[in-house]
């Protein structure tokens, strides 16, 4: 018998709408499965474009004890300058970290209104020629007499965000693998119903000269059709959650810098639209390989 697509489709929407209810819970499951990918992979993306972001405005800076001499702080500002690593040093005062604060929160007035001009110390902020230096600009910044805890460079900011947000993707990536060995577990349980549900008309095909493949292929359509169902979904999904999540971001968070740029939607729908794909298909092989003996 020759190949006939439309006829395969047909026969798969039909197994679908025969055995509905597993059809739907196996779609369901590929949905939340893609949908956790995706989350993943947005977190992913959004944490490379804030670290991208840091990168970009490279600056060190050292924080002075607030008992520390005026002459000690000109000596280190003398000599930072010195630093071949720094493009430029800029000294801020006690007075003008207050300021910056007040600025910062000016929305929050009762955050500062009873601080006084010393709760703030003094610090020296150095722009760096190349990001990869602020290691090495920190070591000598230590032999100048700072502790580590007195310093703030963007090299400590990016090691925290991969420590948090590393524990938080490998969770994501590990609660999709449940999901996927369940979805494929279901729609491969879903095929080998409707398997059993069309065992007669199996026979009479047989019975009449079709071969296995042509048999078969139905139920390989069945399983990509839900797998497809279900991630077209999902990635439209987390398109749709990608673009809220930007929109809340400028609102609520205007000094983190979120860019919508930093996801490339095109790739995320074809991925995670490829997987739900893969995820059909494997299913429908397990099926029809370990029930349809033909």
């Amino acid at each position: 018998m020759r190949f006939n697509i439309g006829f395969f489709i047909r026969e798969a929407f039909k197994n679908i709408r025969l055995n509905l209810l597993m059809s739907v819970t196996a779609v369901t499951t590929t949905f939340i499965c893609i949908l956790v990918l995706g989350a993943g992979l947005l977190v992913s993306a959004h944490v490379e474009g804030l670290i991208g972001s840091v990168r970009e405005d490279v600056a060190v800076t050292a924080f002075f004890q607030p008992d520390e001499k005026e002459q000690k702080i000109q000596a280190v500002r003398d000599s930072v300058e010195g630093y071949s690593e720094v493009s430029s040093v800029k000294f801020v005062s006690k007075a003008e970290a207050l300021d910056n604060f007040k600025q910062t929160f000016a929305d929050q007035p009762e955050i500062y209104e009873d601080m006084g001009s010393d709760v703030l110390p003094a610090s020296l902020e150095m722009q760096l020629k190349d990001p990869s230096d602020a290691d090495a600009v920190a070591s000598k910044l230590e032999g100048e007499g700072f502790a580590k805890k007195d310093l703030s460079y963007p090299q400590q900011t990016i090691s925290r965000l991969n420590e948090v947000t590393g524990y938080m993707i490998w969770g994501l990536y590990g609660a999709t693998a449940l999901f996927l060995i369940s979805s494929i577990l279901l729609i491969s349980n879903a095929i080998r119903i409707s398997i059993f549900a069309r065992r007669k008309e199996i026979e009479v095909m047989k019975l009449v000269g079709a071969s296995d493949s042509f048999v078969r292929t139905p139920f390989v359509f069945e399983g990509l059709v839900e797998g497809l169902i279900g991630a077209t979904l999902a990635a439209l999904a987390v398109i749709w959650l990608n673009y809220l999540f930007v929109d809340w971001s400028r609102q609520a968070l205007p000094f983190v810098p979120i860019s919508g740029n930093a996801v490339d939607t095109v790739l995320i729908l074809a991925v995670l639209i490829a997987v739900g794909v893969m995820i059909g298909v494997i299913g429908s092989f397990l099926s029809v390989t370990r029930f349809l003996r033909v």
